[in-house]
């Protein structure tokens, strides 16, 4: 077998040199001589999703030992939007991995690699930077951790902190009660197990061709996770063998194919920002038309929690995305090439069909069209994301005064306060890419929303993000942002707002004389970090329209 070494234009005393370092690592003649696999995982022992990492990387470099490679393994750690830090890093976080990665195999001359990513904005992260390099490629997604249960039921670690520690405070549960809960609460050794972003995220990953199939639905503790990543080890030397490039696989069909699961599983908000990203890597635009055409046209078929009753081993249990696209099979286009080297066709021939329960049949769906889909209008002129599965159906049509706070802190005490009354569209700006900078995730003010038995009663928008497990009338991604005087920056306490999800519009209802003198009295505001990465990021980043990844140009 032979193989073309990316080495082989190399100065003869650079390959020398070379050599040297690489027996330095502790590689022999044949380690040397074989094709060099780039390992690169999110392991670390900084939040419960990835510390098992550590295991799936040893899989993944027995298999590419197995098959005739040398793993060279290297780590950059994820990071965990539910533990208490600075959330502007977050966002920001995933373009630091892409390049991070990018530097390290472009420096070290790999000829193929395997990418082992867990968590929110580090699977795109990776996604991105195996679009970027493009040489052989297969993702092996790190898996969700299973779940203990209390009193019968399980224990979501994402309703620990809200659901329970609310009951805890309010004096439905006593101290006792929410000890036993905190203490099996958060098992570990994966993502969360819900579909948020994460496992959204890992579900887009399959869905695009870039991993085994079923990888995306199995828990990070299980064994079938080492197996597959064995597996994964193994395939990618035949992906080297073949000159099998992800610009090979990720073309626009499988984008569309990608979107259409999307909208099936109920998916993250965050999944359309970061499909925007990893597409602008192949300068491809994936436009608010091309998700509001799949919402339209896509059943949801999955209802895996927040937006119904299971939990990601139920997806498991029923076939995982497997089973998923094998239902949209008459949606999607079969002809596109994966990871596994044949068509989609080819793989849906051996995936089972949905359990009738936890994934349905698109002619009996759990509701008729997809969840996610983009406003435009006067307010968003680039558009404003909304997660219409998760809208109460009497706020699909909705008009209030504009109320507008600094923070969320500050919204959600008001709130708390009893100071918003039913009606009221409520906004928080100026946390952009670019403004706050990092686009912050906003989860606290819909939680009490729910919590205060407001969440059919107030909407909320912001140009930030929201969790992947957000419900209500929550319009995010507004764009352009308004630290750079998109109309989000005019609006000002009791003007209009006019939100129509069934004509995918949001309007500011304030006429053009009066916009145009705010305008031209608008100036743009200082930024608020202005050392270190944060500061470059905010210089950097592109549109939300376009993912929010970092401008070329």
């Amino acid at each position: 077998m032979s193989y073309r070494k990316k080495d082989a234009d190399l100065p003869e005393f650079a390959k020398v040199e070379r050599e040297e370092m690489l027996r330095g690592v502790g590689l022999g003649g044949e380690g040397i001589r074989r094709p060099q696999i780039g390992v690169v995982s999110s392991w670390g022992e900084v939040n419960p999703g990835s510390v098992h990492l550590d295991k799936i990387t040893q899989s993944v470099k027995n298999g590419i030992w197995a098959a005739g490679g040398t793993p060279r393994e290297f780590v950059i750690s994820s990071i965990c939007t539910s533990m208490a830090g600075h959330d502007n890093y977050h966002l920001p976080h995933r373009d630091l991995v892409a390049s991070y990665i990018e530097t390290v195999a472009m420096t070290n001359l790999f000829d193929a690699m395997v990418f082992v990513p867990v968590c929110d904005d580090v699977v795109p992260g990776h996604l991105m930077a195996l679009a970027r390099i493009d040489i052989p490629s297969i993702v092996v997604t790190g898996g969700y951790m299973s779940v203990n249960r209390h009193r019968g039921k399980p224990i979501d670690p994402l309703t620990v902190a809200n659901k329970h520690f609310t009951d805890f405070k309010e004096g439905r549960t006593d101290r006792r009660e929410f000890a036993q809960i905190q203490d099996r609460g958060c098992k570990g050794t994966g993502a969360c197990p819900v579909m948020g972003t994460a496992n959204t995220m890992a579900a887009m990953t399959e869905a695009l061709g870039l991993s085994l199939p079923g990888t995306a639905a199995t828990p990070g503790a299980d064994s079938r996770l080492q197996r597959i990543a064995f597996a994964a080890g193994r395939r990618v030397m035949d992906l080297l063998r073949d000159d099998i490039r992800p610009s090979q696989i990720l073309t626009e069909q499988a984008f569309s194919n990608a979107i259409r699961v999307l909208m099936a599983t109920g998916g993250s908000t965050n999944g359309v920002l970061h499909l925007q990203s990893i597409a602008a890597e192949l300068d491809m635009d994936l436009s608010p038309a091309l998700f509001n055409e799949a919402s339209r046209t896509t059943p949801f078929i999955c209802g895996i929690a927040p937006n119904g009753p299971g939990m990601m081993q139920d997806l498991d249990e029923a076939g995982g995305i497997p089973a998923v696209m094998k239902e949209l099979e008459t949606l999607l286009d079969t002809d596109v090439m994966t990871v596994t080297g044949q068509s989609l066709a080819e793989t849906l021939k051996e995936a089972p069909r949905g359990d009738g329960k936890t994934i349905r049949s698109i002619d009996e769906p759990l509701a008729p069209e997809g969840g996610l889909m983009f406003l435009e209008g006067s307010l968003a002129p680039e558009g404003a994301l909304v997660k219409k599965a998760a809208v109460p159906p009497p706020m699909h049509q909705f008009k209030g005064p504009a109320r507008i706070f600094a923070t969320e802190d500050d919204a959600s005490n008001s709130l708390m306060a009893g100071e918003i009354e039913p009606g009221t569209v409520v906004i928080v700006r100026g946390i952009g890419p670019a403004g706050d900078p990092g686009m912050r995730l906003l989860q606290r003010f819909l939680w009490l929303s729910a919590a205060k038995g407001m969440m059919d009663k107030i909407a909320f928008l912001t140009d930030g993000r929201f969790s992947g497990t957000n419900k209500g009338c929550a319009v995010a991604h507004i764009s352009p942002e308004a630290a750079v005087g998109g109309p989000l920056a005019l609006v000002e306490d009791g003007d209009l707002i006019e939100i129509d999800i069934p004509k995918a519009r949001i309007d500011l209802l304030v006429d053009e004389a009066e916009m145009t003198r705010r305008r031209e009295a608008w100036s743009r505001p200082e930024p608020r970090v202005k050392k270190g990465y944060l500061a470059l990021y905010a210089k950097m980043a592109d549109s939300t329209a376009r993912g929010a990844s970092l401008k070329y140009r």
